[in-house]
């Protein structure tokens, strides 16, 4: 697919969420959107360098929190637009991460990693001994109540984001399928080869810090007008750093889609966790996730799939493989819901209902693992875990009131009947059929 036609498609896309919105007509769903946006801002901008370059930044809230006070330092000298400051913190952001890249990017490893980190504490210092932009006690940044045309200033900011966020992932589609984009796989695969190849490596991992960077501090440019009071440790906060390089991991990095679903994913699940529970189970979640992915799926959501589909031959590439593919995408995203939904039930005083959801959750997300690997207990454990779904929505069903949840737990039987049907069928059962080293040999 050429840009332009990305280009319009992410546009329009982006403008469905919008006048989704609009059209539910709560704000708490574009205060909570706004959260998710600029994670996904963040996680592909530290995918440029971190997932691309294969140079890990743990300094990403350091350039968060600088487009941030870069808002706060001309919101007190020189009142601008927030599209202006947008683009004022995307230069500076760009320009350290220019600086910084020159200064460090000739380590490598951990200490490279080490470097980012010092990055961070370094601004924040700064900053916590800067009375301009309010020091150590912060400083408040009052927002109006209105914004022009659209009328609420909460819909602004999330339409703004919403754009950068189009920007961002059409910048690291643009990369992945460039001469940039394949010079950056090349210093991730192996830079010292590369450099004996003559590719010209500081230059283009200069390129990736700045683009990374600039990035980061657009993100964080528009943060103290929805927040209202930025402070530093609010600024600098680890949640940033840690979901920066979490959400590509768990989405998968060596691709543009793999921050955009894992941010998606994950930021979603830390906004009803903080709704259901509390937000203080919201970097519980980033690293229990993390370290499971870590070890069960290195490469992430779309390594996953990746992996199914080079599996799944052309030959045996059907409907029935993609319906196989959406049934194990649905069995991902609704067992971490539902995890954390029954945790939500147990703390509510129903243990027994919670405990079961807790348990028919986790077999969907094991099971979805074992079909998209193609293992024959996958689909046995798939076919067990609807069908304790079906029982699991009939108890909801039965015990919980109101038309909503009659509407969720009931279209949550129905896809569980349907996935059933479809793991019955003899062509899915014969993916599951093949061994191991003759589907190694066809793929």
């Amino acid at each position: 697919m050429r840009m332009p036609l990305f280009t319009v498609i992410a546009l329009g896309v982006a403008a469905v969420v919008y006048l989704a919105g609009k059209l539910f007509a709560i704000d708490y769903l574009f205060f909570a959107g706004y959260t998710v946006l600029h994670f996904v801002v963040l996680a592909t901008a530290w995918n440029i360098l971190g997932g691309y370059c294969g140079y890990v930044n743990f300094g990403s809230a350091g350039f968060f929190a600088l487009g941030a006070y870069t808002t706060v330092f001309f919101h007190k000298a020189y009142p601008l637009p927030i599209p202006a400051l947008i683009v004022l913190a995307g230069i500076v952001a760009g320009l350290v991460g220019l600086g910084t890249g020159y200064l460090t990017l000739r380590l490598r490893g951990v200490y490279f990693a080490i470097a980012t980190l010092a990055l961070a504490i370094v601004l924040q210092t700064l900053v916590i001994n800067w009375n301009y932009v309010g020091g150590s006690r912060g400083a408040y940044v009052i927002r109006p109540q209105t914004a022009p045309i659209i009328g609420s200033y909460i819909e602004y900011l999330f339409l703004l984001m919403l754009l950068l966020t189009v920007l961002a992932v059409v910048v690291a589609r643009a990369i992945e399928r460039s001469q940039l984009g394949f010079g950056f796989a090349t210093i991730r695969d192996d830079e010292i080869a590369a450099e004996a190849l003559g590719v010209p490596t500081l230059r283009l991992k200069l390129i990736a810090t700045t683009i990374s960077g600039g990035l980061m501090g657009m993100a964080g440019a528009p943060f103290p007008y929805y927040i209202g009071y930025l402070e530093p440790s609010s600024a600098f906060g680890l949640a940033y750093a840690v979901n920066a390089i979490a959400m590509p991991m768990i989405g998968g990095t060596t691709s543009w889609i793999g921050p955009l679903v894992g941010a998606i994913l994950l930021g979603t699940l830390q906004q009803v966790a903080s709704v259901t529970i509390s937000s203080a189970v919201n970097l519980l979640i980033v690293g229990i996730l993390l370290v499971a992915f870590v070890i069960i799926a290195p490469n992430g959501l779309v390594g996953l799939v990746q992996e199914f589909l080079r599996a799944a031959t052309p030959e045996r590439m059907t409907w029935r493989s993609l319906g196989v593919l959406s049934v194990a995408g649905y069995g991902i995203v609704a067992g971490m819901f539902g995890v954390v939904f029954s945790l939500s039930a147990i703390a509510a005083a129903r243990p027994a209902l919670g405990v079961l959801a807790l348990v028919v959750s986790v077999l969907l997300i094991a099971s979805a693992y074992g079909l998209l690997k193609l293992q024959s207990w996958g689909l046995l454990l798939a076919n067990a875990s609807f069908a304790l779904s079906i029982v699991l929505g009939v108890i909801e069903l039965w015990f919980v009131g109101g038309v909503g949840a009659g509407i969720m737990h009931g279209g949550a039987v129905a896809i569980a009947v349907a996935a059933i049907v479809l793991l019955q069928d003899a062509g899915v059962k014969s993916l599951y059929r093949v061994p191991p080293g003759e589907r190694r040999a066809t793929s």
